[in-house]
């Protein structure tokens, strides 16, 4: 199941994404990428920065998915009703 953990920040867009850990780093799966379950494009190595399908890019940052109370209650919820 695919839930994401940080947002994949570029100029124009915001894509939530799932980072793997992987030898070289972290794969970052977006949805769909998971959904079909083939290999990220997108990956993040420590000190490198980001590549996509193997070239260094930039003008890419990585941010947290921010978690509200609200959120993290409806989830303990559903949890213990099951």
């Amino acid at each position: 199941m695919f839930s994401p953990t940080h947002i994949l920040i570029s100029r124009t867009k915001q894509t939530p994404v799932q980072l793997v850990a992987s030898p070289q780093g972290y794969q970052l799966y977006t949805e769909a990428e998971w959904a079909r379950a083939q290999s990220p494009a997108f990956e993040l190595r420590s000190k490198l920065g980001f590549f996509c399908r193997g070239i260094p890019v930039v003008g890419f940052r990585l941010e947290p998915l921010q978690v509200t109370t609200t959120d993290a209650a409806a989830s303990q919820t559903v949890a213990t009703s099951q």
